[in-house]
């Protein structure tokens, strides 16, 4: 059924498949990421919506993730839309010092949602700089450390693949990027309370009538500056 979607309506539905938060940061991405022949990573690419898009818009374009499903399903999904130009390798980005000479430099890198689930986040940051071109940009969202919590939110003391932290406050974000030796251009908010709130409903009627994956939600933007 999704295959049948993706091939009709194209790249724009894989970001409909997602919760409302991932449609914000679409349009984020959209609003700050390069055309062009230009390298992009995404670190911490799930099934690879954005690398997709980053390679849509003419970039050469490389996802990684820990998760061999995820790699699979990100790969199937650039055969059926005919993109030849985003791949994808399975890694652990706690150890991304040491695929640096493997992947060369990037002049943009993508890091959605990742960084609150790792321990060393100061370390990944500073692997990421490392891996920029001269002039390079990170484009990187995380959760604002004093959202309203929704529903199955929790912290977890150990990095089994949940958050380690609730999020970063604006100065905190700074800090970490001054001391991987990064200027911040720019700070914003994405998601405002209405994107939370039906996320938080797809939650409660998943947690209530099982898997609703199937349903596909076309969310309302909403920003919150």
């Amino acid at each position: 059924m999704k295959n049948a979607i993706i091939k009709l309506f194209g790249l724009t539905s894989l970001v409909l498949f997602g919760d409302p938060p991932s449609f914000d940061r679409f349009i984020w991405l959209k609003k700050y990421l390069k055309p062009g022949f230009l390298r992009t990573l995404d670190a911490g690419c799930g099934s690879g919506t954005f690398t997709l898009y980053a390679a849509k818009l003419g970039n050469d374009a490389l996802g990684i993730s820990f998760d061999k499903r995820n790699n699979s399903v990100a790969q199937e999904r650039a055969m059926l839309l005919g993109i030849q130009n985003a791949n994808f390798i399975e890694w652990d980005l706690r150890n991304l010092s040491s695929l640096s000479n493997d992947i060369g430099l990037f002049d943009q890198i993508i890091c959605f949602e990742t960084i609150e689930h790792i321990k060393e986040d100061c370390k990944l940051l500073s692997a990421l700089s490392k891996l920029l071109n001269p002039g390079g940009r990170i484009l990187l969202t995380a959760p604002y450390k004093y959202y309203n919590h929704l529903f199955t939110d929790k912290v977890s003391e150990y990095e089994d693949g949940g958050h380690v932290r609730w999020g970063y406050t604006h100065e905190e974000m700074g800090d970490i990027f001054t001391d991987a030796g990064l200027e911040l251009e720019t700070k914003e908010y994405i998601s405002g309370f209405f994107s939370q709130q039906i996320c938080n409903l797809q939650r409660i009627l998943s947690f209530v009538f099982g898997d609703l994956s199937w349903f596909m939600v076309f969310p309302l933007r909403t920003r919150c500056e």
